[in-house]
């Protein structure tokens, strides 16, 4: 049976602590999220098994809540830590758990950021693996280029994440591994990077895994093609889904209109939105490599009467009005089906609506955004359905 999570209001953070390290750890985090309020088991790999010593340079690549961010810190009195993550709610929440422990020697940033002219190099890397092989194959290649001859890298995950296969990749790249721990269904492996060089396998050279490099493809609508640049993390980051596609084949632009994307990944809906006549799109994402591929895309489009935001749901948009919100909501926090995020989506947007303004969204059937929408509105309509989707819209009536 499918696990729905509906208790915490979604814009509420929490504070609660963990032992971690055999040390308390107060943590901070909200919905949004996967799995926002717990010690995932992998966390506590990466806490357990690694020996640092008070100098090292370590480099975190996916930080949850910011818990296994702490551990490392206070390990490295005389060190430096640096923590990398797409997610910005992640990095937001890491922020605030590390400044809750007093911890302010750590540098968040996106491995978009992360130097790749050797001035950075590390003792050791720990990665938490992320959702989907081809992202976890780009961590590994930029833990890769950045150890020491001689560091380790730490990996962990689930197998329900793949973390069998993330270890099968780390040995075709470093030529060595061994497992160190099982737990609850989690692995930790260790990797050493050798001395001498050795050839990359032919899947580090893979366009959008080889850092400086994008994943591009092109999407023809209503007889215009459309420039796409992506990146491994993003949704659907090297096709275009069907979903997205029924949602654009019913969704009407107003001339001169203004149009928010939310959750807009590579940026194709709000690329719709300019192309058939908008006369101004924003665009936000909490996923900060879909931040870039859409400002890429839109730039390659040639593109000018938009505005990327990185921000959690409708966050970052602050008192700005709009005639149209077209999304392609996420309905997942990991493994569970999340109405948090949904019911959060559509309240914002009504508050950012102009009066007579429009909400529509594309959906999974089974997922009765209809219900939230109706609720909000006071009003739904289905434009488009089919056996697996249904596009639905609500009108911000006077």
């Amino acid at each position: 049976m499918m696990n729905i999570k509906t208790s915490q209001p979604y814009e509420i953070e929490k504070l609660f602590s963990v032992k971690l390290c055999n040390e308390v750890v107060d943590v901070i985090s909200k919905p949004g999220l996967p799995d926002w309020d717990q010690l995932l088991p992998s966390t506590q790999l990466l806490a357990d098994y690694p020996k640092l010593s008070p100098t090292d340079r370590v480099l975190l690549f996916g930080c949850h809540n910011g818990a296994l961010g702490v551990c490392i810190a206070r390990h490295l009195p005389s060190g430096w830590l640096s923590i990398i993550d797409h997610n910005l709610i992640a990095l937001e929440m890491t922020r605030k758990t590390l400044a809750a422990n007093n911890i302010s020697s750590a540098n968040l940033l996106t491995d978009i950021d992360l130097p790749q002219d050797g001035t950075h190099s590390y003792d050791a890397v720990y990665i938490q693996i992320p959702k989907g092989r081809k992202l976890t194959r780009r961590w590994l290649l930029q833990a890769f280029q950045g150890l020491i001859p001689g560091g380790y890298l730490y990996i962990s995950g689930s197998n329900k994440a793949g973390i069998q296969s993330s270890i099968k990749d780390g040995m075709e790249l470093f030529g060595n591994g061994r497992t160190l721990a099982y737990r609850k269904g989690n692995r930790i492996s260790q990797f050493v990077k050798q001395p001498e060089a050795s050839s990359l396998p032919n899947w580090a050279l893979a366009p959008g895994i080889k850092p400086g490099t994008w994943f591009e493809f092109s999407i023809t609508l209503s007889d215009h093609c459309y420039q796409i640049r992506s990146l491994p993390g993003v949704f659907s980051f090297d096709h275009l889904d069907a979903g997205t596609q029924m949602l654009l084949s019913a969704s009407k632009v107003i001339p001169g209109s203004k149009v928010l994307d939310v959750g807009c990944g590579y940026g194709l809906i709000g690329l719709f939105a300019s192309i058939q006549g908008a006369g101004w799109v924003d665009l936000v994402d909490y996923d900060l490599l879909a931040i870039s591929s859409c400002k890429e895309t839109l730039s390659i489009n040639r593109i000018m009467n938009t505005t990327v935001l990185a921000g959690d749901l409708l966050g970052s948009v602050g008192s700005n009005k709009y005639d149209l919100i077209l999304s392609n909501p996420p309905f997942h926090a990991g493994q569970a089906v999340d109405f948090q995020i949904a019911e959060a989506m559509i309240r914002q947007s009504y508050q950012a609506l102009n009066s007579d303004g429009q909400i529509t969204i594309v959906a999974n059937r089974f997922i009765p955004y209809d219900r939230l929408i109706n609720e909000i509105f006071g009003n739904v309509s289905c434009l488009i359905e089919s056996g697996r989707f249904h596009v639905l819209s609500g009108k911000k009536t006077r």
